[in-house]
């Protein structure tokens, strides 16, 4: 009984080596999803840049263009109802929904919002179909302190 054990014990264990050690080749998969263009941009002044992620979106009528990096940093924009090329108002007068969001960090306080509520700002759009959008954008956005940071030379280019 004791041999059946320590057989079936070690097949189980060569098996593991055996499939567990195969993988496919990297010619075997298909380049990474992860980002599908650019995105930059400054928050007071500082120069950022999406190194990690970009993704666009364009879906039922809203445009959302997103970057990250590995430090916790994120900018984002949202325009609702986009027609075409063109600018894009965010704040008092736009669509309620269009918005921009600089996040630099992982606490609520450490994203700044502009929205129909607070802050302000525009998206152009010198490029936009169904197919991706390239444009700039700038705003002020608050965070829930009501500090300020302003996001300026904001730049995109991405495919949905």
């Amino acid at each position: 009984m004791m041999k059946m054990r320590n057989l079936s014990f070690i097949l189980v264990l060569v098996s593991g080596f055996l499939f567990g050690g195969c993988s496919k080749s990297s010619d075997d998969n298909p380049a990474s999803p992860a980002s599908k263009g650019t995105l930059s941009l400054k928050h007071d002044g500082q120069a950022w840049n999406a190194s990690l992620s970009v993704q666009g979106v364009n879906s039922n009528g809203v445009v959302n263009i997103t970057g990250s990096d590995s430090n916790a940093g994120q900018g984002s924009i949202v325009v609702y109802q986009p027609t075409g090329p063109g600018t894009y108002k965010i704040g008092p007068g736009g669509n309620p929904g269009n918005m921009g969001r600089w996040t630099q960090g992982l606490e609520q306080k450490d994203s700044y919002v502009a929205s129909s509520v607070l802050g302000s700002g525009e998206v152009t759009f010198t490029e936009l179909s169904a197919t991706g959008a390239k444009g700039s954008f700038q705003f002020t956005g608050y965070n829930t302190d009501q500090a300020s940071v302003v996001v300026t030379e904001g730049s995109f280019d991405v495919k949905f």
